[in-house]
């Protein structure tokens, strides 16, 4: 299973010629699915994406959410009989199932990957991935490059004036090439480009590479303009969201953010609320079955249910949670028999089938931690040899095939050490210490599909602006540029978008902040995120993104809690380009 990465900002092309005519964006594909060696009847979920042969790509998924190869975010409801199912790959009048482009034919080796839950078990991977025959490319008939039926095609004399019709032979239908200085009277072109408007090139710098540019042109295509579209702040002042509060979780479900928990001006909170930002409308959580009111504790999204568990409550650390289902609005509470001990300020990732909770403080620092199955409703412990020293303010990334553990604080002093768990094999690697990010708590990581991206923290006398990329393939860490970097915070958000690490708020070495910064790792490069229109400065909030925009909710202004709700949109880059 891999983890979900998010659609990033866009550098796009709007080609400025005639659509070709329409063929069904849809293939029929059929199934089997046996759950404990049995053929499975009843209604399924499931989650499908078009990959390429290492898997390690995705063309196309079912609700457009898929990057690297993950799991889609949202599934697709089907009927199963007997083991057997059918579906129109690409058919949107199907629920969370988005169109397939005819450009994911232009690659020679399609595979096609399913999930599927049978609603007892979670998502399960069914191997192996199946690969796309010629049907799925007959898609692309639809897409046939202008220009490639040239003279070589057609007998001489078999097109004449009588059976054009007038207009019918535009720019789209001529061959890059075909029409050069001697078909054409002197002057002809630029007077005809000159009357349009597109005559000319824009100077200034390349967006896109050489190489792209270079086989748009020879495609005949001329670069016309760009449009550039600035980032952005905007309140969303619509609904009643939860009530103030720090110290409490988020997650993104693919289409709401759910906020749970946490400590508000009344004491500690077991209350809720979800928010649909294309809607902008917020939806209370539900009490009735939920956990007990508690703070610093975590939550994981797994496709369908918010799984709560651990935390703080007053003087007492907890070791229950609960699943909290958004499309009933219901909890099922999660059995205490198994489950690691009381603790606060410890990791969770998903898996794709299981929680992983590891580390954390109780009287002191713990490297403990187990593994919660919500389909068999049960836990099975974490091994503790080859694990990492114990620790708690640390984080914690899921690649796909292993959990990542990095930094935090034991006893007396921050950590620049970690380990990689891999639960197949239920074993530990230790994260070399060679080129690592000095020691530090309360920092970020984000991992983008290849590499895990840690990032500011406390360093036991300061805050922090720096960090590095670690890579899990190589086993090594290169450094994050610090040109241009924010300045130093601890208990800022980051999120990845696909293409950058966006980095906001968070307290400083004085006071709160409300600005930030995005972080493309292939360039090593920091652009500013603009404080035009920005919210009020705060650490504490959560920090979600939705595949166009980052979500911003709640936390603590140094003198009050908040539950104000902001979008931020960074600054996107169109280039046009029309065909002659």
């Amino acid at each position: 299973m891999r983890h979900l990465s998010i659609v990033s900002v866009l550098i796009g092309l709007v080609l400025a010629a005639p659509l070709p005519a329409q063929v069904p964006q849809l293939i029929n594909y059929q199934g089997r699915v046996a759950v404990g060696g049995v053929n499975f009847t009843g209604s399924g979920q499931f989650a499908f994406a078009l990959v390429d042969t290492t898997g390690a790509t995705t063309f196309w998924s079912n609700d457009g959410t898929s990057a690297a190869g993950s799991q889609p975010t949202t599934a697709v409801s089907l009927t199963v009989t007997n083991g057997l199912y059918s579906v129109l790959l690409g058919d949107t009048t199907l629920t969370n199932m988005t169109a397939i482009p005819a450009s994911v034919f232009s690659n020679t080796d399609v595979r096609l990957r399913v999930w599927f839950n049978d609603g007892t078990h979670g998502f399960q991977l069914l191997t192996p991935d199946q690969r796309i025959a010629a049907v799925g490319y007959a898609i692309m008939a639809g897409n046939v490059p202008d220009g490639s039926i040239t003279s070589a095609k057609i007998a001489a004399g078999a097109v004449t004036s009588s059976n054009i019709a007038s207009g019918a032979v535009g720019s789209s239908q001529l061959a890059a090439g075909s029409v050069g200085s001697t078909q054409l009277a002197a002057g002809a072109a630029a007077a005809n480009l000159a009357a349009s408007g597109q005559a000319g090139v824009p100077s200034g710098g390349t967006i896109l590479s050489a190489t792209e540019n270079a086989a748009l042109v020879s495609a005949g295509y001329v670069r016309i303009g760009t449009i550039a579209t600035s980032d952005n702040w905007r309140q969303r002042l619509n609904g009643t969201p939860p009530s103030t509060r720090g110290l409490f979780t988020g997650v993104w479900t693919g289409a709401e953010m759910i906020i749970w928990g946490g400590f508000g001006t009344s004491g500690l909170l077991n209350d809720g609320g979800r928010y649909n930002p294309a809607a902008d409308t917020w939806v209370s959580v539900t009490t009735t079955g939920a956990p007990t009111a508690r703070e610093s504790h975590t939550a994981v999204w797994t496709g369908t249910e918010m799984i709560v568990w651990g935390g703080s409550e007053n003087t007492s650390l907890l070791n229950d949670g609960g699943r909290y289902n958004p499309a009933t609005d219901s909890w099922i509470a999660i059995t205490t028999t198994g489950a690691p001990t009381p603790r606060a300020l410890h990791t969770v990732v998903w898996t794709g089938t299981e929680m992983i909770v590891w580390g954390g403080a109780s009287s002191s620092s713990l490297n403990d931690g187990s593994r919660y199955n919500p389909g068999a409703g049960a836990w099975t412990a974490v091994a503790t040899t080859g694990a990492p020293t114990a620790r708690s303010s640390h984080t914690a990334v899921w690649t796909g095939t292993e959990m990542i553990i990095w930094g935090g604080y034991s006893g007396s002093s921050p950590l620049n050490d970690g380990g990689r768990y891999n639960p197949a094999a239920g074993t530990w690697t230790a994260v070399t210490t060679t080129g690592a990010p000095t020691a530090r708590f309360s920092h970020t990581a984000v991992w983008t599909g290849t590499e895990m991206i840690i990032w500011g923290g406390f360093g036991g006398s300061s805050s922090l602006n720096d960090g590095c990329r670690y890579n899990p393939g190589s086993g090594t860490w290169i450094a994050v540029t610090t040109a241009s970097a924010p300045a130093a915070r601890y208990n800022h958000t980051a999120v990845w978008t696909g293409t950058e690490m966006i980095t906001w708020g968070g307290g400083g070495n004085s006071g709160v902040l409300n600005d930030g910064d995005r972080y493309n790792p292939a360039a090593d490069t920091w652009v500013a995120v603009t404080t035009t229109g920005a919210p009020t400065a705060r650490d504490g909030h959560t920090a979600v993104w939705t595949g166009s925009e980052m979500i911003i909710w709640g936390g603590f202004n140094g003198s009050r809690y908040l539950n104000d709700t902001w979008s931020y949109t960074p600054g996107r880059v169109m280039v046009l380009y029309e065909k002659l």
